[in-house]
Formats: C-alpha cells, structure tokens, sequence
C-alpha cells in the first residue's frame, strides 16, 4: 500500500497495510546537531530528506504566513509589532503577501500526491495566532475587551488572506489535509474562553471550513497544552482532528476518544520518554496501541524531539515504532 492510500485508510477509519510511521514536525536544530556528533550524515539538510534516511512515509508540508519577510520577527517574544487601528494600517504593507509561497515544489508534490506516494499538508495561520502575533501574548488578552473592532479587523484580513491561498494552492494540489495553527491552550486548559472563542474565532472558521472540506481536505487544529476543553468547540464548526495532543500538558488521548469516537489526532507520544530505554518507551507505545487500533489516529512525537534524545534512542524508537504500526492492524 502506498503512502497517501495508507493515510486516507487510517482518516477514514479503516484497516490499512500498517499504520503510517512518519515524523510529522521538523526537528529542533540543536537535537540535529548532536545526531550529526553522533553518525547522522552531514549533508543531510532538509527535513524531507532527514525522513527519507529513517525510512519515514512521505508527507511534505507548506506553512503559509500571512506576513511578508520585511515584518519585523517577534515571534521569540511576541511583543505587539501594533497597539491600535491606525499601527496596523500602516504595518499592513508588510502583511498578507500576493506571493505566499513558491509554487515550483508544490507542482512537483502534486505529481507525486497523484502517485499516492506522498501525502500533502498545508498549515494556514489560525484567528488566535495571527492576532497574538501582531499584538502580543499578554497585549491581546486586553485588547478583547479594550479594542475589539481592530480584533475583528484583522481576523477578516486573516480569513480574506486564507481563502485566497487556498484557492491559490487547490488550484495546483489539494492537500491532503491541513493545520490552523492556534496554540490557544496550555496544561490547564484554553487561554480564551468559550465567550470570546464564539466571538473572535468562530464566525471566521465558520466561513473558511466548508471551502476546506469541499476541497477534500481534512481540517485539523494545531495546538499545544491541553485541548480537552476546546475539543467539542472545535468539533461543532467542522474541524476534525488535532495534534500535537502532549501529555506533558494532561492530554489523555484515550480519554479524548472515549468522549470524541470520531476525533482524528497525530501525535501523543510522550517526548519526554524516547531517552528511556525499550521498557519505558514500549509502556508508552502501549498506553497507545488501543486508539492506535481504533483507525483515525496518526502516531507521532507530541512535539518536536528534543536534543536530549540521542541518535540510537531515536534508531530505537522508529525501530519500535514499526513494530507497533504493524502490531495495530493484526
């Protein structure tokens, strides 16, 4: 079975060859520095082909940001880049780029999308994290309530930017399935309420999901902490699935599928636990098996892997990993 087959059977839920084995976000620099102190190729660059010399099925991904290269970067501190209307009117000449991204390796993704031997995921900057982005992690949690009209503002210029990417990208290659980057929750629970998520967020998702899903694409929500609460928020507008799902934060992804049984998730394995040795990690693997076994569940990392992992316990965990990607579908 090819890749892209085995993907589509799993969202579907159903029982594919195996359970896909991939490695759905890139690797910190500094975990990729070791591996290379410790025998991972040098010129080995690009996380394609990092995936490629673990074997990993074929998934490529296009993050679009609404910004253009001449914003200045706050992304380290996420200070406020603007504080009012007329700020962001004068700093949109730095946003919402005509040209968002380089269409040569999507027309080359496509061919091979039409092969089944790749799976194609874009991820469009959501209505919490663009505004966050433009007016700080603290900033906007005031701004709800001092400046709302600028909140909605750029959340229409957000969705009109969104749509017209997309359309832009579907008109080369339908994804597969997509992320709206959010990160709008932590360990205990949503950094907005249910209150200001129908407010802010919801009438614009309400607007952009049915173009996702009449184009195929299968709409997931890219959050990390907890989402348990945000789940059904999220379920009953037409989103789908989530990742990371860290268990760092409390998430609990059999919990989640208990309440959720048609909740698609990529991620959950404990990052913490890949530097343990076979027993601690086959217990992770384990822990997971039962919603591994249940179809519309992706494995993977809850985050990126950190530079405590060295290069055979990662050897060691793709190892497993195919172990239990096969023991799911007996």
């Amino acid at each position: 079975m090819k890749d892209r087959e085995r993907f589509k059977k799993v969202m579907n839920f159903e029982k594919p060859d195996r359970l896909p084995v991939v490695e759905w976000a890139g690797w910190w620099d500094k975990t990729i520095e070791r591996w290379y102190n410790e025998g991972l190729p040098r010129h080995l660059k690009e996380d394609g082909e990092i995936r490629a010399y673990f074997n990993f099925d074929t998934w490529r991904q296009c993050w679009i940001e609404p910004r253009k290269k001449s914003l200045p970067d706050n992304h380290q501190n996420y200070k406020p880049l603007v504080t009012n209307i007329d700020e962001y009117l004068k700093i949109k000449e730095h946003l919402y780029p005509e040209e968002a991204f380089d269409k040569k390796p999507i027309i080359e993704w496509a061919e091979m999308q039409r092969n089944n031997d790749m799976v194609v995921w874009i991820t469009l900057e959501g209505f919490y994290w663009m505004p966050r982005t433009l007016l700080g992690m603290e900033e906007i949690n005031y701004m709800f309530y001092d400046d709302p009209e600028l909140l909605h503002l750029i959340n229409k210029d957000t969705l009109d930017f969104n749509l017209r990417v997309l359309k832009q990208f579907c008109s080369i290659c339908k994804p597969d399935f997509m992320t709206f980057a959010e990160d709008m929750s932590y360990n205990h629970g949503p950094l907005v309420s249910k209150s200001l998520f129908d407010e802010f967020m919801k009438p614009y998702y309400l607007q952009i999901i049915p173009v996702v899903k009449e184009n195929g694409i299968i709409p997931f929500v890219d959050t990390d902490g907890n989402p348990e609460e945000l789940i059904p928020w999220f379920l009953d507008i037409g989103i789908e699935g989530f990742l990371p799902m860290e268990r760092q934060a409390g998430s609990d992804v059999v919990k989640f599928r208990q309440k959720h049984p048609k909740l698609k998730i990529i991620g959950a394995f404990d990052k913490t636990l890949m530097n343990k040795g076979e027993e601690i990690m086959r217990y992770e693997f384990e822990r997971l098996l039962p919603v591994m076994k249940q179809g519309g569940y992706i494995l993977g990392v809850d985050h990126q892997t950190p530079p405590g992992v060295s290069l055979n316990d990662y050897y060691l965990f793709v190892r497993l990993f195919r172990e239990y990607a096969e023991k799911a579908v007996q």
